[in-house]
């Protein structure tokens, strides 16, 4: 007798996560790519699978079958299911990980940079076209293997994701703890810079140096560019006209030269899965980084 999960067997649940998880890496591909005029490998694991995509399918299907037959109960119930799923799973992998894997603090009506009215709307919005139009044709597709075929397919796939999951696992850590130091790095460039100059102009400029490095972070450690010259020539421009002493200025520069040194280092220890997350999650971030940034902007705004 085979197990069933709200009444669906679990051979059909992992047949339609496989599909679902394909799917959805050439949806999330495909608009990165886009966006970013050259082709990006989305998702966690290496191979062409986007996990939460998959989850994400199989469990709103499964647990809101019942309302099928009710399109408004349907919409309300997936953007429910849909949005408490994406905030566990941020928190998980942020919890796991120690790195933010991506943030709505930007946008309107957002809980924690996790989840955001926008992005729970659009999942209601796809939860509806889930049943009405893809799920059909999915659920035709795996009903076309012949079950020992799909068992052997079930199973290979399992191995072979669950190595690829391990491989890119241990690349999420690493990064992580090499992400960390980099920002730790940074904090303390910005602080000596402020206990040390009285017109903080010069600070200004540090901070501004590392939200632009943020920005580009993806680019300098995937190799697309180099840790850039005219920063460290805005700096020694700023110091020249605030008359500091030469041994203070060259002690800010040489600390710029040793922040450079590390991202080419950080650069060049990088493994493939690692340079693959950069490039997949452009706002991916130490936990360090994220927690500073936020304190940062509820200060600006409490005064």
């Amino acid at each position: 007798m085979e197990t069933k999960i709200l009444g669906v067997d679990l051979y059909h649940i992992l047949g339609w996560f496989i599909v679902y998880s394909f799917l959805g890496w050439v949806w999330e591909s495909c608009y990165v790519s886009a966006k970013s005029h050259r082709f990006v490998n989305r998702g966690f694991v290496s191979g062409p699978f986007v996990t939460i995509y998959g989850v994400g399918a199989v469990v709103i299907y499964v647990t809101l079958r019942p309302l099928g037959a009710y399109p408004v109960l349907l919409y309300c119930g997936g953007l429910v299911v849909a949005t408490v799923l994406e905030y566990v799973t941020g928190v998980l992998m942020e919890a796991i990980f120690h790195t933010s894997w991506w943030d709505y603090s930007e946008k309107k009506f957002n809980f924690r940079g996790k989840i955001c009215l926008g992005s729970s709307l659009a999942w209601g919005a796809f939860t509806l076209l889930l049943f009405y139009v893809i799920h059909p044709p999915v659920a035709w597709l795996v009903d076309q293997v012949s079950r020992w075929a799909g068992y052997i397919v079930e199973a290979v796939w399992s191995v072979g994701y669950a190595v690829d999951f391990g491989f890119s696992a241990a690349a999420a850590f690493h990064l992580k703890d090499r992400l960390a130091r980099l920002d730790e790095a940074w904090d303390g460039f910005q602080q000596d810079i402020q206990s040390s100059v009285q017109n903080l102009r010069l600070y200004d400029a540090a901070v501004q140096i590392r939200e632009r490095a943020g920005m580009y972070r993806k680019e300098l450690l995937a190799g697309h560019m180099d840790f850039p010259g005219e920063w460290k020539e805005r700096l020694k421009d700023l110091a020249d006209r605030q008359e500091i002493t030469e041994d203070f200025q060259q002690r800010i520069l040489e600390r710029y030269d040793a922040l450079a040194a590390r991202y080419t280092e950080l650069r060049e220890n990088l493994g493939r899965n690692a340079r693959r997350h950069l490039r997949a999650y452009p706002t991916l971030t130490s936990h360090v980084n994220r927690l500073r940034k936020h304190g940062r902007k509820r200060g600006k705004k409490e005064s």
